[in-house]
């Protein structure tokens, strides 16, 4: 693999400039302010993993993301004055946990350590029923230190 260095001017990510020569033969990371971002970023691997990792990856993967969308637009309220509900100071707590426990580039943990630090990280800021995940997988993956609200386990549409 030979990693490509692009500058983006203004955060503009329609007019990369290159530094180096190269590319990422399985997907391109988008990094910004020293994290990793999710949005900009493309991985095919990550469809190659399913079904061969732990049970939990996708759906936690896939919630935290959907969370972390939340979280991104209440920033955009909150920058505009909007009033915050409790739901949104939950996804402000949410937002700054996940960007410095997982997004971040000093962050390197292990695929098993990720997907419990996700837990946790879900359940320091949610109650079960309010992460949208299955309620098999809240029942098995929720955090011991947090067991006391896992009974209130309901699928969220």
């Amino acid at each position: 693999t030979t990693l490509a260095v692009t500058t983006m001017p203004g955060d503009d990510v329609t007019h990369p400039i290159p530094d180096n020569t190269g590319y990422i033969t399985e997907g391109q990371f988008y990094l910004h302010g020293g994290r990793i971002e999710p949005f900009g970023s493309l991985s095919r691997l990550k469809q190659m993993v399913n079904g061969k990792t732990r049970e939990d990856h996708r759906a936690i993967m896939d919630g935290m993301i959907k969370l972390f969308a939340a979280y991104r637009d209440t920033l955009e309220k909150k920058s505009m004055g909007f009033q915050m509900t409790a739901w949104d100071k939950k996804l402000l707590k949410y937002g700054e946990l996940f960007e410095a426990r997982m997004m971040d580039l000093s962050v390197n943990i292990p695929l098993e350590k990720a997907l419990d630090e996700g837990w946790e990280i879900l359940a320091s800021c949610f109650e079960p029923r309010e992460t949208g995940l299955r309620s098999d997988l809240i029942q098995k993956f929720w955090p011991a230190s947090h067991q006391a609200v896992a009974p209130q386990t309901a699928q969220r549409t």
